[in-house]
């Protein structure tokens, strides 16, 4: 698993990605008029890293009509390791509530490139995640919300694109991993 990372930062545009530092990792929403900035994932592990899936463009910017909703990303794909488990975290934040379809285009989108970059691990280092846990979160200012309550402690069923868990939370709040993923702490 620490190899698949390994050669992720090998492959990966350094620009494009953060890694955790002292096992935080932040993850910062750029759009200017997005009010809701910033979550940081505690707990998360020294190899971790985030892309910045929207801020990378679409593979096929110059194949594919410039319109259509493959071109859509959400804001970060995180790949960590919780007690040797591997786990790829598909992350959007929202400022104000979520709009369902529009977040589900998002995360396919996010699903396509996975295995897109999962055929590149295998071709060029041997190394491959499609094995990996995906899980899918939107994070949406708690402020805003009708429904301010907690999270849910059950592991939900968020492993599709379609079945993202939506968290009011608040802006700068920490969030633990392993209780983001149903683990005790």
């Amino acid at each position: 698993m620490i190899e698949v990372l390994q050669a992720l930062v090998q492959i990966l545009n350094p620009k494009k990605y953060v890694q955790s530092l002292d096992s935080k990792l932040t993850i910062t929403e750029k759009h200017r008029q997005a009010t809701f900035r910033n979550i940081t994932i505690q707990s998360i592990g020294k190899e971790a890293l985030a892309l910045k899936l929207d801020e990378c463009g679409f593979p096929g910017n110059k194949i594919f009509v410039e319109q259509h909703a493959m071109h859509r990303a959400c804001d970060a794909v995180v790949f960590c390791v919780v007690s040797g488990e591997p786990y790829i975290l598909c992350l959007e934040l929202k400022s104000s509530g979520p709009n369902r379809n529009e977040v589900k285009q998002q995360f396919q989108n996010a699903h396509c490139f996975l295995n897109y970059l999962d055929s590149l691990l295998v071709t060029y280092h041997n190394q491959s995640i499609k094995s990996w846990s995906r899980r899918y979160f939107v994070f949406h200012d708690a402020t805003k919300s009708l429904l301010n309550k907690p999270p849910l402690i059950d592991m939900p069923h968020n492993d599709t694109p379609e079945s993202a868990q939506v968290m009011p939370v608040q802006n700068g709040e920490n969030i633990y991993l392993r209780k983001l993923l149903g683990k005790p702490l």
